[in-house]
């Protein structure tokens, strides 16, 4: 699954001031809602939240993948950000989050969702990708990094 080709244009945040897990969640599913016309922003962002509380999506090296499969959507939205500064995200190996890509998804679907996740984790399984996109300067460059990542190894 190339994911490049699942962003729509104003999903992507370069360099989010956010300092908390909920801060970032909450302005990531702002930013969904927004760039996918959704409505229920409060059910999405409960989804989301709750996902989060039971289990951490900060999956180490600076990345977290929160995720959720909602009733609310008709097709997956995904959305990224990237957080210089990094955040505490009670990550598996105890390191500040600095990139973050939520994907949320129809609840009675499955196999676009796994794919999904283990496309993320194939790409940025490369520390170079992800320091790559890290540094992206706009959401522009953030495609072009990621597009090319997927060239390598997808």
């Amino acid at each position: 699954m190339r994911l490049s080709e699942r962003f729509v244009d104003n999903c992507i945040l370069i360099n989010s001031p956010c300092e908390t897990k909920e801060a970032i969640l909450n302005e990531l599913v702002d930013t969904l809602c927004s760039a996918y016309k959704l409505e229920h922003r409060d059910e999405i962002f409960e989804a989301v939240w709750n996902r989060e509380k039971t289990r951490s999506t900060g999956i180490g090296c600076g990345l977290a993948v929160p995720h959720a499969k909602i009733d609310y959507v008709d097709r997956m939205c995904m959305v990224a950000a990237t957080v210089p500064k990094g955040l505490d995200f009670d990550s598996f190996d105890g390191e500040p989050v600095y990139l973050l890509i939520l994907i949320v998804s129809p609840g009675n679907t499955v196999g676009p969702h796994l794919k999904a996740l283990s496309s993320v984790s194939r790409l940025l399984a490369d520390g170079n990708v992800r320091k790559d996109l890290i540094g992206a300067k706009d959401p522009a460059e953030f495609l072009t990094i990621l597009r090319s990542a997927e060239d390598k190894y997808l």
